[in-house]
């Protein structure tokens, strides 16, 4: 009894970990990104809250749908003091919240969504998904402060168009980042990555934002390149999980940047459009680069196992190209010929075995192997062959019958 009470109170305290955490993150973000707003409302530049609430319900589930209600009144009032009255501010509030709750019970049972990003499929569901559920809650948003007469109609589109790509920004952002970022890199392909080489690419951040806003480009968004030439390092190099920090560290540098400039409304838009395109580029690079690593480890890992068991293997192997030169021996075949790696690789099977030529050619058999020394052992020989994207591909089985010699 003792001991399932501790295991219900340990999930509880998990729980309740998760929502503290979950409620003091969307606040404090929310807070922090409360910058030039329309009328005291929830309508700015950047939104992080979204991919806060997106990444929660995708990893703890729908059932936790009332809790991000809960933290977007709690937030309303912490940042905005609720400009709205309470009932209009309660049902804009829930806008969002349906629609990405919509969102992620359509990603997790319907889509089969994984929610640790680990294909391209997932990142490219998670954006798209995130298009349509930013569209459908901006119209809700908009469409309840216009009914409650504090949007005016001249100012609906402008305020929808803010609010969308505020959205879009922030989940595009915000939820691979909270997604991925507890996550175990992928270990390197070749030489690991230094300190040295995540401070240098951190470095080129800031060197390219101090291009764009340290000049005349601020006042031009459509020269703000230079900002894809770091992120697209990142990518290549740390996948999806250091571009979606690298990210998150550009866009706080561009919202500073941005109110040093004092860009007019117009060119924040701008802006938002740039760092929406820049965002989804990356994350698409990031994902490709990941998924891409994953694979090769796959089949380095395949290939280590594969040659664990073929080195161990009890029975003399090699494999041939479609050329007949030997690829590889395993170490029983180099006790069973009494030849070195050097003497074998790269060379003709039958030209170095001429006593059993006729079996490699043909269908196996049994046979005599001739070694350096002058023996010559009885073996069976056994042939199998695939077809590979670089042609075809022989394996070799000699077994020895030094005890069961043929015939002849």
């Amino acid at each position: 009894m003792q001991v399932g009470g501790s295991s219900e109170g340990s999930r509880l305290y998990r729980r309740l970990a998760w929502a503290a955490g979950f409620v003091a993150l969307y606040v404090l973000f929310d807070w922090l990104s409360y910058i030039r707003p329309y009328s005291n409302l929830d309508i700015t530049p950047w939104n992080p809250p979204p991919g806060i609430a997106l990444a929660f319900l995708l990893v703890r589930g729908i059932r936790w749908t009332p809790l991000v209600l809960f933290a977007a009144l709690i937030s309303d009032g912490v940042t905005r003091h609720f400009a709205a009255p309470m009932g209009w501010t309660m049902l804009a509030d829930l806008m969002p919240v349906l629609g990405y709750s919509i969102a992620a019970w359509l990603l997790l049972h319907v889509l089969s969504f994984n929610h640790r990003l680990s294909s391209l499929r997932d990142v490219m569901l998670l954006l798209g998904m995130t298009v349509a559920a930013s569209l459908l809650v901006a119209c809700g948003f908009i469409g309840v402060y216009y009914l409650a007469g504090i949007i005016p109609a001249e100012d609906v589109w402008g305020t929808w168009m803010r609010y969308w790509i505020g959205d879009m920004i922030g989940v595009s952002i915000f939820a691979p980042l909270c997604l991925t970022v507890g996550q175990r890199p992928l270990p390197p392909l070749r030489a690991p990555v230094g300190w040295w080489t995540n401070l240098a690419q951190a470095l080129s951040i800031l060197l390219a934002l101090w291009i764009v806003f340290g000049g005349d480009l601020a006042q031009n968004p459509t020269l703000y390149y230079p900002l894809f030439l770091p992120l697209i390092w990142v990518g290549a190099w740390h996948g999806l999980q250091g571009v979606a920090i690298a990210l998150f560290a550009t866009q706080v540098g561009m919202v500073v940047a941005v109110e040093q400039a004092r860009l007019d409304a117009e060119k924040v838009t701008e802006v938002q459009f740039f760092l929406l395109a820049l965002t989804l580029c990356c994350l698409f690079l990031g994902a490709i680069v990941t998924e891409r690593r994953q694979v090769r480890l796959a089949l380095r890992d395949s290939q280590a196992r594969l040659k664990a068991i073929v080195d161990v293997a009890p029975e003399g192997m090699l494999t041939l190209d479609a050329e007949g030169h030997i690829e590889t021996a395993n170490p029983a075949f180099l006790r069973l010929s009494g030849r070195t790696v050097d003497d074998l690789l790269g060379r003709r099977a039958v030209d170095l075995f001429p006593t059993i030529a006729g079996l490699l050619d043909g269908n196996g058999g049994e046979g005599w192997l001739a070694r350096p020394d002058g023996v010559n052992l009885p073996v069976e020989v056994s042939l199998g062959e695939t077809e590979l994207s670089s042609g075809r591909l022989r394996v070799v089985a000699v077994h020895d019958m030094s005890r069961h010699p043929p015939p002849g």
